[in-house]
């Protein structure tokens, strides 16, 4: 009688958790120095000095990146210098992408600028690097 109940609002609890959030704006008069890791969609108009993680990428035609970027979709408008991992990649007439770009898809508009290697591979997003093996010692066995 109540497992109904249950198997609904467990549900509406798991949709509730997975709504796309609202996106950041990093707006052009703002400088970030350090990296940029979001879950969801990033819009980049300011200067951006390291690297970025998120699902979806817009950088503006304002915008200046210097760092590496992993991102599922990437759409550029404005500068990067720097490697760009990413499952699709569209390059708008005023972007200017100095780096390699890893893809599944490609697409360049006239006019943009390209300086680097293009390399299609099936995944292009790296996968995370678990943090490094530490030795634990003890200090007092040292001294002895």
């Amino acid at each position: 009688m109540f497992s109904r109940v249950k198997s609904s609002i467990e549900t509406k609890a798991y949709n509730n958790d997975r709504r796309p959030s609202s996106p950041s704006i990093i707006s052009s008069d703002l400088t970030i120095t350090g990296d940029l890791v979001s879950d969801g969609e990033l819009h980049i108009d300011g200067r951006i000095e390291g690297d970025i993680r998120c699902r979806v990428l817009i950088v503006g035609v304002n915008a200046q990146i210097n760092g590496a970027i992993q991102a599922d979709i990437a759409r550029i408008h404005g500068s990067i210098n720097g490697h760009l991992y990413a499952r699709s990649v569209f390059l708008a007439s005023p972007a200017k992408v100095t780096g390699d770009i890893t893809h599944e898809r490609l697409e360049i508009e006239p006019g943009a600028f390209l300086e680097g290697n293009c390399r299609h591979i099936d995944d292009p997003i790296p996968a995370e690097q678990g943090p490094t093996d530490l030795m634990l010692t003890d200090a007092r066995k040292s001294e002895k």
